[in-house]
């Protein structure tokens, strides 16, 4: 195969993607100006559809020195990172109307307790200036069909502005950092589905979710709502109990179970990736974790 051809079967790949992700749109930075004409320093990030010479929607507002990354360049970079590590990029899609747009690479499945966890690199890029290019590893219970994504907390250097070998240089680096992190954790789900939680650790985990303390507090100070909310974690966690014992890694799933499934929300992507879901499972993580390194020889087994 020739240089062109490669360079073609590498455009229809990644527009194959960007199609069966919702994600072959454009975004352009355009100046703001002010009714009387002035012109600002502000520009907006807007998003235009397939064919359309009328924006969409303004995803967000920026100064001039931002620099933006299309769909096609994040795709482009992160399939050719993925193809060098022998991994696929086969999942992606959208949040808040395309303020933020994500990518997935699949790992292969983990075995869990008693379940199989799909398992997938989530890269997450923000249109709207909020934030940088961010790495992180999300899985799914299969069973239950709970998702926890989980940030890569070191942080990532992949910049707008790089060039585009020092965009798949960088991405490269960090899916090789983010893989070795989800290593981690699997050795620590592992863990927790080992041992028995006791009653310190359950109430911790309530009070990360529900308020710190809250386990202590009166039922006359405690709203209906948060009641009502307490009452669908404990219904998760008798749910969870059934399918994986009475185990650490049941009391985190019935946290997942009740941020998947119960929560209301009316973006569960959005809520579960960067919103209050993320939020919950991630403290209620951190708590169990803590929990684990008081109470077993978490940092000898895990550096093992």
């Amino acid at each position: 195969m020739n240089n062109l051809e490669q360079k073609m079967e590498k455009f229809e790949k990644t527009m194959s993607l960007l199609i069966e992700t919702g994600l072959n749109w454009e975004i352009k930075k355009e100046q703001f100006t002010h009714p009387t004409g002035l012109i600002t320093d502000h520009y907006g990030i807007f998003r235009y559809d397939h064919g359309s010479d009328t924006p969409t929607s303004c995803l967000g507002s920026v100064k001039g020195r931002y620099t933006e990354l299309s769909n096609f360049d994040l795709a482009d970079t992160i399939i050719t990172a993925t193809d060098s590590l022998n991994i696929t990029t086969n999942r992606g899609g959208q949040l808040q109307d395309g303020r933020k747009v994500y990518l997935q690479a699949e790992l292969p499945d983990e075995y869990v307790g008693k379940s199989d966890v799909k398992r997938w690199v989530t890269v997450l890029n923000s249109h709207d200036g909020s934030s940088s290019i961010s790495f992180g590893s999300t899985n799914t219970v299969v069973i239950c069909q709970n998702t926890f994504h989980s940030a890569h907390k070191e942080g990532s250097k992949f910049r707008h502005t790089a060039s585009s070998k020092e965009r798949i240089d960088q991405a490269i680096l960090d899916f090789r950092q983010t893989i070795q992190a989800d290593q981690k954790l699997f050795k620590t789900f592992h863990m927790m589905a080992d041992r028995r939680p006791d009653e310190h650790v359950v109430k911790m985990v309530i009070d990360s979710m529900f308020g710190k303390d809250i386990t202590k507090s009166s039922a006359d100070e405690i709203s209906t709502r948060r009641k009502n909310q307490i009452k669908q974690f404990a219904d998760a966690y008798d749910i969870e109990r059934q399918l994986e014992g009475d185990t650490v890694w049941g009391l985190f799933n019935a946290v997942t179970r009740y941020t998947n499934h119960m929560a209301s929300t009316t973006d569960r992507d959005q809520y579960l990736m960067t919103g209050t879901g993320s939020q919950i499972n991630g403290r209620s993580y951190d708590t169990i974790l803590s929990w684990l390194q008081e109470n077993t020889q978490y940092n000898d087994l895990i550096l093992k």
